[in-house]
């Protein structure tokens, strides 16, 4: 029943807007994460979480592609060819953090990458170092509003496959996060794409 749900929610949200690429079921149900995603606590500080989350999905070819600060914690999504996904890290306390997850080949729950994700962010986090810090080179800022004055609301990967739609202002998009928050980026829409998506 949740999935058709879900499944349905995908198509009234995709027929409504224009779309760069849609990164599966992950982005879709945001509002019903906490439902569906598989936890994990883990005796480590949200800084070696975050260090270890990067580590691990680089590792599996699935790094971060939309990073989005959330109250206490970070919602990461991530996606390649075959899969999509998203994290959730929460910090409980200075040292303990909670991961939960979803991965999805298609609109599949993967359930056997959700478990490989959790456990090399855990062994990963055992050998993060105090000098180390998540890197953010290949990433540019996500804004309040279409302008680079305005405030930071996450961070994405240039030339990664967002679902995203124009917005009023010339050489910035509009952006659905994945808490569901508006947001916006510099960029442009590929002609091509833009009228398919139509």
């Amino acid at each position: 029943m949740g999935r058709i749900i879900i499944f349905c929610l995908s198509l009234g949200i995709l027929s409504g807007c224009t779309v760069i690429a849609a990164v599966g079921g992950a982005v879709v149900d945001g509002g019903m994460y906490m439902f569906t995603a598989e936890k994990k606590s883990l005796p480590f500080s949200m800084r070696k979480i975050l260090i270890a989350s990067q580590k691990t999905l680089d590792s599996m070819d699935l790094s971060a592609t939309l990073i989005e600060p959330v109250d206490s914690g970070y919602i990461l999504e991530f996606a390649n060819n075959k899969l999509s996904g998203s994290i959730k890290l929460i910090s409980e306390t200075e040292r303990l953090t909670t991961i939960s997850g979803r991965v999805y080949k298609s609109i599949s729950r993967q359930k056997s990458v959700e478990n490989a994700i959790f456990e090399g962010i855990q062994t990963a986090a055992l050998s993060v170092k105090k000098y180390e810090r998540f890197n953010f080179k290949k990433y540019h800022y996500i804004r309040s509003k279409p302008s680079a004055a305005s405030s930071k609301e996450g961070w994405f990967v240039p030339g990664t496959k967002l679902n995203v739609s124009p917005s009023k202002t010339t050489g910035w998009l509009r952006i659905k996060m994945p808490s569901g928050k508006r947001a916006f980026l510099k960029g442009q829409m590929d002609k091509k794409t833009y009228s398919k998506g139509r």
